[in-house]
């Protein structure tokens, strides 16, 4: 099932960093990974789990236009396709490697120092599939994506979770095709939710 609406995702864990790599003689890169394939995000907003299968953006990185930014700010261009930034597939997920401007050095340290701890990405699902096997957690794959951008960024509200520009209220109406009830809650009801959970998150986290 597709959509017509962009997504964007947060990963913030150890292993999946950007990392920062100089060899002499070669431009300064700037390295990491926006998904690895069939992690399990932690619950989004007590709502939904989700995946990404391997190979859901091998159609959009056949000539792809994808661009990396600074922090998601469309000002702050590190890099883009084809040139200046890679976009690939391997064996753990979606690799990017940026080639930043030399302006951007002061950020290229926020990264070599641990600041900057995550990776974001802009995407387009066109092909999802859902489990419901357990009816308290659905699980939602996504089967094929378009990728639109890559981003360094720093930790979020959410650790490890996943953090999208629609509400969780829009992904399951668009699943259930109701718009005034889902999963025998109303849209206040959600807001409010997604509010309680927000909260209790920013708890944890100080």
């Amino acid at each position: 099932m597709g959509n017509k609406t962009k997504e964007q995702r947060e990963l913030i864990l150890p292993e999946s960093r950007p990392e920062v790599r100089k060899v002499d003689g070669e431009p300064t890169k700037i390295i990491g990974y926006a998904v690895r394939w069939d992690q399990l995000s932690h619950p989004i907003f007590g709502m939904f789990q989700e995946r990404f299968k391997r190979g859901a953006f091998a159609a959009s990185l056949v000539n792809p236009d994808v661009y990396a930014s600074w922090q998601h700010d469309a000002r702050e261009i590190l890099g883009r396709t084809p040139g200046t930034l890679l976009v690939t597939e391997d064996d753990i997920g979606l690799r990017y490697e940026i080639t930043p401007p030399s302006w951007a050095e002061k950020y290229v340290e926020t990264i070599e120092r641990g600041d900057v701890r995550g990776s974001s990405f802009i995407f387009r699902p066109t092909k999802e599939e859902w489990d419901e096997t357990n009816a308290d957690m659905p699980i939602r794959s996504v089967i094929e994506a378009e990728l639109f951008e890559v981003s360094p960024v720093t930790t979020p509200a959410y650790p490890q979770s996943t953090v999208g520009i629609r509400s969780a209220e829009e992904v399951f109406q668009e699943r259930t095709g109701d718009d005034d009830e889902l999963l025998g809650y109303t849209v206040e009801e959600l807001d409010m939710i997604m509010l309680e959970h927000d909260m209790r998150m920013r708890k944890l986290n100080l």
